[in-house]
């Protein structure tokens, strides 16, 4: 899901925000229609240059999402530091999301919920992004 965050935030408004420098992202997974249908925390670590954090899905990518493919907004909206979307991605799991991120020149926090089609059957997931600036590289 950190794939489609990536996706997301590409060319979003609040790009000056962001500080370079490292930056560590951890996506948490589990199914909204079977709760016990989880995944391990995915932790990513990347260091941002200036140019990097001109483009938030600097932050967020690094994180493959195989599936997904051309990846269109259908929605999206900015209140002061959160971004607000919904998206939908072609490919082979017909994923789409709608979802919220909230901001800082530090740090970024959101959630996702998408629906995606796994092998003819419809999959409900939720994803907990949490993104920090470490420090320098």
């Amino acid at each position: 899901m950190a794939g489609i965050l990536a996706a997301t935030l590409a060319g979003a408004s609040f790009a000056a925000e962001i500080q370079p420098g490292l930056w560590e992202l951890v996506v948490e997974n589990r199914g909204l229609d079977s709760p016990d249908v989880t995944s391990e925390p995915i932790t990513i670590s990347r260091c941002l240059t200036e140019e990097d954090a001109q483009d938030p899905s600097g932050v967020l990518g690094g994180v493959a999402n195989p599936g997904m493919a051309d990846c269109t907004y259908t929605q999206r909206s900015f209140s002061g530091n959160t971004f607000r979307f919904k998206m939908r991605c072609d490919g082979s799991l017909g994923l789409q999301a709608r979802g919220e991120v909230t901001y800082s020149a530090i740090s970024m926090d959101g959630s996702i919920i998408s629906m995606a089609n796994m092998d003819g059957q419809a999959i409900m997931l939720e994803s907990k992004i949490t993104a920090r600036r470490r420090g320098g590289c």
